[in-house]
C-alpha cells in the first residue's frame, strides 16, 4: 500500500514538472513566433544549405557532384521539403527557418534533464529557461543554419551519458555521431565522452577496452557512410581529415608565422570579449559562483561538465586565434554547461530558504523579461532586411561586379537563386549572371580600390547612408558629384524605400584619364 502511494506521488511529481516544462517551452514558442521573420528569405550559409536541401528534394538522392562540408543539416531539412512537397521557394525557405526555430526551442528539454543531474527539479526548470529564452539562441534560430540541431544533439548526448543505465550511455555515442555529421566539431565532444567513459568504467579492467571498441565501432559505422560520400564528392570528409588539416594549420602557424604571437593575443582577446558578451544578460550573475562549486566536492558528473567545458572550448579558440572569426555563435555549444553552472549557483544561494519556490518563479520571470528586452535591443531590423532584399533584387539585374555592402549585398545571390529556382544548384550557378562582390575593407581610398579591383570584374559601386561603412563609401554617398567617373544608375528613394541605396556605374574611360 505504501509503495503504491509512493509511486502515485512520484507520478504526480513527474506530471507537474512535465507540465511546467511544457509551459516554459510553450511560452518560448509564442515569443519566437511573434518575432518570426516570415517575409525574409535566406542568405549566406543558410542559402548554401538550402541549395543542397533543394537539390536532394528535386533529384531524390544526394548530389554526386557537390556537397557542403557539413551536410547533415541540409540532409535533415530535405526530408521535410519532401514531406511538404511545396513548389514555392519562399515556403521551402520558411520551412528551413521554422525547423531551426523549433529545434532551438527543444534544446531546453535535454538541458532540463542535464541540470536535473546536479540540482532539484525546480532548479532544473531555471536551467531550461536559460536556454529556451536566450536572446542569442533566439536570433540564431531565425537564420536557418546548423547551430540549433548541433546544439540539441550535443546537449542530448551529454544528458544521456550521465545516466547510470549502460544502454543509454551507449546510445549517447549514437547521438554524438549524428552531431558530428551536422558539424565536424562534434568530434571534440566524442573525445570528451571517450575520456570520461574510460575513467567511468576503469575498474572493469581489460573489459573496458572491449566496451570502448564497441562505442568506437558504433560511432565509426554511423559516420563512415557520410564521410566516404563527402570524400568522393569534395575530396574531404569534413570530420577526420578536416581535424588533421586544422591541426596542421595550427602547427604551421606556430612554426612559420611571424605574426602568430599577435594572432594568439588577438584571438584570446576576441575569446574573452565574446565570452563576457554572451554571458550577458542572464548567465553572468551566476557563472562565477557556479565555477567555484563545480570544482568543489568533485564527482563523476561534475568532472564530465569540467572536461566538456575544457575540450569544447578548444575549437572555439581555434576559430578565434587561427581563423580570426568575429562571431559569438562558436560559443553557443557551451551554453548547456553554463546552465549547469548557473543552477548550481542558484540552488546554493536560495536552496535552503523557506520561500525558495517563490524566488524561483521570480528568477524565471526575470530571465524571460530580461531576455526579451535584450532580444528587442539586439534583434535584426526585419523591415530594413525586407527592403534590402527588394532593393538588391532590383540591383541584381543592373550590376556584374560590385563592392561588398555587408550584410545587405548578400541578398544579391539570394535574389538570383529565387529567379532561377527550381533549377538545381549547378544549373542555377551556370545561369546566374555571376555577380562578383569584392571587399573594400583593405582599402583607404576609392581610387586604389577601383584600380586593384578592375581586373577582378568591378563594374559598379553600391553605397548607402550608414556611417559605419568605409570612409570613401560614405563620402560617395554624401558627395556623389565629386566623382565624375561615377554615373548614378539607381536611387532607392525613387522607389519610395526608407533604406536609401545608390548604385553607380564606373566610367573607366573617365577614371583612367583622371588617374593618369
Amino acid at each position: 500500500m505504501s509503495l503504491s502511494i509512493f509511486s502515485n506521488k512520484e507520478f504526480f511529481v513527474v506530471i507537474r514538472y512535465t507540465v511546467l516544462l511544457l509551459m516554459i517551452i510553450g511560452l518560448s514558442v509564442g515569443i519566437r513566433f511573434y518575432f518570426f521573420p516570415s517575409d525574409i528569405p535566406l542568405t549566406e550559409d543558410a542559402l548554401y544549405y538550402f541549395w543542397y536541401s533543394s537539390d536532394i528534394y528535386q533529384i531524390e538522392k544526394l548530389p554526386d557532384h557537390w556537397s557542403p562540408t557539413n551536410n547533415g543539416w541540409p540532409i535533415f531539412v530535405s526530408i521535410f521539403f519532401t514531406i511538404f512537397d511545396s513548389k514555392d521557394i519562399f515556403t521551402l525557405m520558411q520551412i528551413q527557418r521554422l525547423l531551426s526555430v523549433l529545434i532551438s526551442i527543444s534544446i531546453a528539454i535535454p538541458t532540463y534533464f542535464l541540470c536535473k543531474k546536479f540540482v532539484e527539479k525546480k532548479f532544473a526548470l531555471i536551467g531550461a529557461t536559460f536556454i529556451a529564452f536566450d536572446p542569442r539562441l533566439m536570433i540564431n534560430s531565425f537564420l536557418g543554419v546548423t547551430d540549433p540541431l548541433y546544439l540539441l544533439l550535443i546537449t542530448t548526448s551529454l544528458a544521456l551519458f550521465l545516466f547510470s543505465n549502460k544502454k543509454i550511455v551507449y546510445f549517447s555515442f549514437v547521438v554524438v555521431s549524428f552531431a558530428t555529421m551536422i558539424r565536424g566539431e562534434g568530434l571534440a565532444f566524442f573525445l570528451v565522452l571517450s575520456i570520461i567513459f574510460l575513467i567511468r568504467y576503469r575498474k572493469e579492467g581489460y573489459k573496458i577496452f572491449f566496451k570502448y571498441l564497441l562505442v568506437l565501432g558504433i560511432f565509426t559505422l554511423i559516420i563512415l557512410p557520410i564521410s566516404l560520400y563527402r570524400i568522393e564528392v569534395t575530396g574531404g570528409d569534413g570530420i577526420f581529415l578536416r581535424g588533421l588539416s586544422s591541426g596542421e594549420n595550427l602547427a604551421s602557424s606556430f612554426t612559420t608565422s611571424e605574426h602568430f604571437r599577435n594572432n594568439i593575443i588577438g584571438g584570446l582577446e576576441l575569446f574573452v570579449k565574446y565570452l563576457i558578451w554572451v554571458l550577458i544578460p542572464n548567465f553572468i550573475i551566476f557563472i562565477p559562483l557556479g565555477l567555484f562549486l563545480i570544482f568543489r566536492n568533485r564527482s563523476f558528473e561534475k568532472n564530465t561538465i569540467i572536461l566538456s567545458l575544457g575540450i569544447m572550448t578548444l575549437p572555439v579558440l581555434y576559430a578565434y586565434i587561427v581563423v580570426s572569426a568575429e562571431d559569438t555563435r562558436y560559443l553557443y555549444v557551451l551554453f548547456p554547461m553554463f546552465s549547469v553552472l548557473a543552477v548550481l549557483s542558484i540552488e546554493r544561494i536560495i536552496g535552503k530558504l523557506d520561500k525558495s519556490n517563490i524566488i524561483i518563479i521570480i528568477i524565471i520571470s526575470a530571465i524571460i523579461v530580461s531576455s526579451v528586452l535584450f532580444y528587442d535591443y539586439q534583434k535584426i531590423d526585419y523591415q530594413h532586411e525586407k527592403e534590402a532584399f527588394e532593393i538588391m533584387r532590383k540591383i541584381s539585374a543592373m550590376v556584374n561586379g560590385t563592392n561588398v555592402l555587408y550584410q545587405e549585398s548578400s541578398y544579391l545571390e539570394t535574389s538570383q537563386t529565387i529567379e532561377k529556382w527550381p533549377n538545381s544548384f549547378t544549373k542555377t550557378r551556370l545561369q546566374m549572371t555571376n555577380i562578383i562582390t569584392i571587399p573594400t575593407n583593405s582599402f583607404n581610398s576609392l581610387e586604389d580600390y577601383i584600380m586593384e579591383s578592375k581586373d577582378k570584374g568591378l563594374t559598379h559601386i553600391i553605397v548607402d547612408g550608414k556611417k559605419t561603412r568605409q570612409g570613401f563609401l560614405v563620402d560617395i554617398f554624401d558627395n556623389e558629384h565629386s566623382y565624375p567617373y561615377l554615373e548614378k544608375i539607381y536611387d532607392s528613394k525613387m522607389d519610395g524605400f526608407t533604406y536609401h541605396v545608390k548604385v553607380f556605374r564606373i566610367d573607366y574611360e573617365t577614371f583612367d584619364s583622371k588617374t593618369i
